[in-house]
């Protein structure tokens, strides 16, 4: 699986040698709640799916449901999302369980979950196979885990976190987690008028 972030390349190698391909996302659409979904391609996506499904999952059409509450879309043919301002740049998945996470997409996706060298605790991972990190794993803390539903969080690359939020509001869309300022940059967490929940970001270093 190749995509872009920050900038880097990295490639993704499931288990077993299937090769993966791109990562995206999608927004959810349909009877459902709104949502986006995390996208993953693959070149033999049956061969995720099955093992997918002894990890646990539920397979409905291209959706993934794992049995910690998440989902994510399996595909072919996906592209790579190149890195911008206003593009995806980053996927971390939320959840109160993260020993069932980490347990899953180690055996349905090959991620192992890595805590980062001096944190404090496991609350956060960083998920990878055999290169750089692909994404991220975030034990949700009080009052986080009632504001922010279990699963992918997709993020965005913007320059101005605080005036995405104003905007956002001024639009109909609802601020779940103010602006602040973390390791990796500054972030806010946000839901459109139609209830999809997602993350922008001004990555650490890049001005502001």
């Amino acid at each position: 699986m190749t995509r872009r972030r920050r900038g880097r390349r990295w490639r993704w190698w499931p288990p077993r040698g299937r090769r993966g391909g791109a990562c995206s996302a999608a927004a959810g659409s349909g009877p459902g709640p709104a949502r986006w979904w995390t996208v993953f391609g693959a070149d033999d996506a049956g061969a995720v799916r099955a093992a997918a499904g002894r990890a646990g999952a539920r397979l409905d059409g291209d959706e993934v449901h794992d049995p910690v509450g998440g989902g994510f879309r399996l595909r072919t043919g996906v592209a790579a999302t190149a890195p911008g301002p206003g593009r995806l740049c980053w996927y971390e998945y939320m959840t109160s369980d993260p020993v069932a996470a980490d347990r899953f997409h180690g055996e349905a996706l090959g991620l192992r979950a890595t805590v980062p060298p001096g944190a404090p605790d496991d609350s956060y991972a960083l998920l990878a196979s055999d290169g750089p990190p692909v994404a991220g794993r975030l034990a949700t803390p009080p009052p986080l885990d009632t504001l922010l539903p279990t699963g992918w969080m997709v993020y965005f690359a913007v320059p101005d976190p605080d005036d995405v939020a104003e905007r956002a509001r001024r639009l109909g869309g609802r601020l779940l987690v103010p602006p602040r300022d973390v390791v990796t940059g500054r972030v806010c967490a946000l839901a459109d008028p139609a209830g999809a929940v997602f993350t922008v970001i001004r990555p650490a270093g890049t001005g502001g």
